[in-house]
């Protein structure tokens, strides 16, 4: 679970300052949406809680 979450951290500190630098605001709402799906998704696959990826799509898709 630790490693998961310093590589996410990595990516976050790689990313981050040069979106911010270069002013790309709509590329860095995308990425932190993206990135914060994936540490998520990373976590529960590094604990053993397989999420079934099919009953997160409908649950998603039913509240609109």
């Amino acid at each position: 679970m630790l490693k998961v979450l310093a590589i996410m951290a990595v990516i976050l500190a790689i990313q981050l300052p040069l979106l911010i630098k270069e002013k790309q605001w709509r590329e860095l709402a995308a990425f932190l949406t993206l990135w914060l799906v994936a540490t998520v998704y990373a976590s529960l696959v590094a604990l053993n809680v397989i999420p079934n990826s099919i009953e997160i799509l409908i649950s998603v898709l039913d509240q609109g």
